[in-house]
């Protein structure tokens, strides 16, 4: 069965409320499973929080929430290993093909959310579901209240985002396509007047050439 980005907001939506473990990716917790993870992470599994209280419930640690759609049938099955897909937070937003500075989020249900050392998943409207630590669990958060810096594509699911694609004809003249939205940053190609090009997504007066991969000034095309 396809992994998509609809199925991904849908499972975290489902995990809502439920623990934070370190290291883990939808297993069900007991009384093994934490003694496993003091031993691997003991500076996750102090005293401080009660874990015996949180036997028998599905648990997740941030870039875990990911894993545990990617690794499961349904929201409450097993998760089946899978290590070729074992990346940490940082390593998902490394293996992002798709992915930019937060101010360039495309608004797509499914898009992941960076910090360093830490991942979210956007589900729309301005609100993210992430495993944000042993204090919280999974929680649903704004946005533009938590200090997320990048965005990205999983790239082990399929996007269907029914996203709008838009049609550029660069104006006359040469025009700088940049690697993010705005002049402050590099030039990765330079188009030319009368030159076509598909744009799947568009931020602050600007489009992203999808075949180049970097951002044009809405001044520099016509867009249809």
């Amino acid at each position: 069965m396809s992994k998509t980005n609809n199925g991904l907001v849908e499972y975290a939506k489902a995990q809502l409320g439920l623990p934070y473990w370190y290291g883990t990716f939808g297993n069900t917790a007991d009384e093994h499973l934490y003694k496993y993870k003091k031993k691997q992470y003991p500076q996750y599994y102090r005293a401080w929080n009660d874990f015996s209280s949180q036997y028998g419930r599905r648990v997740h640690d941030c870039v875990g929430l990911v894993k545990g759609y990617l690794w499961s049938e349904s929201a409450v099955s097993a998760p089946k290993y899978n290590v070729n897909q074992d990346v940490s937070a940082d390593g998902m937003r490394y293996k992002c093909k798709e992915r930019g500075s937060i101010e360039t989020m495309p608004d797509i249900p499914g898009v992941l959310v960076f910090s360093s050392g830490h991942v979210g998943v956007y589900i729309g409207g301005g609100y993210v579901i992430e495993a944000r630590g042993h204090e919280y669990g999974v929680v649903k958060t704004k946005l533009k209240n938590r200090p997320w810096k990048w965005w990205g594509k999983c790239p082990y699911i399929d996007y269907e985002d029914g996203t709008k694609k838009y049609r550029l004809t660069v104006k006359n003249g040469t025009w700088n396509v940049r690697s993010g939205v705005g002049t402050a940053y590099g030039i990765v190609s330079v188009v030319k007047g009368g030159q076509e090009f598909s744009s799947s997504k568009t931020a602050g007066g600007w489009y992203y050439i999808d075949s180049i991969g970097g951002w044009i000034s809405g001044k520099g095309v016509s867009v249809r």
